[in-house]
């Protein structure tokens, strides 16, 4: 199995602006079948979703849509689930899915530790990208 194999299904797109990234992980996920077909239709929506630790288990709180919604179980190894429970402890540190992705047969999640930017960083990161816009451009 390579990399090839590997399709995303669905990108929160806003977490590079909204986050800093601390760490990533790959996981798999405990889904329903509706879920799945939710997940394989593209009908799900990552903005906003967080994973919390509860039950000695990292879940994904609420995932799915309107119609069919339940807290998804994470799938990691002891190891790596108590290293992201310790961070998650620590104060401004969360940790969201970053994206959804078929893995062979399987569904699988990049999920990220991150910490919350301040507004004066987002404004650092637009004016980044403007800048390097511009200079791909060549106005620069």
């Amino acid at each position: 199995m390579s990399k090839h194999d590997d399709e995303i299904l669905m990108t929160n797109k806003r977490a590079n602006f909204d986050y800093e990234i601390i760490g990533k992980f790959q996981a798999g996920l405990s889904l329903s079948g509706g879920l799945v077909k939710q997940v394989r239709t593209r009908r799900v929506n990552l903005q906003g979703k967080y994973i919390v630790f509860q039950h000695n288990q990292l879940q994904i709180l609420a995932f799915g849509n309107d119609r069919i919604s339940e807290n998804v179980t994470v799938l990691l190894t002891k190891k790596e689930k108590n290293k992201i429970a310790g961070q998650l402890s620590t104060k401004g540190v969360s940790c969201i899915p970053l994206t959804l992705k078929k893995v062979g047969r399987w569904l699988k999640a990049d999920i990220a530790l991150v910490k919350g930017k301040k507004n004066y960083d987002k404004r650092e990161s637009i004016k980044k990208r403007d800048l390097d816009r511009d200079y791909r451009k060549g106005i620069v």
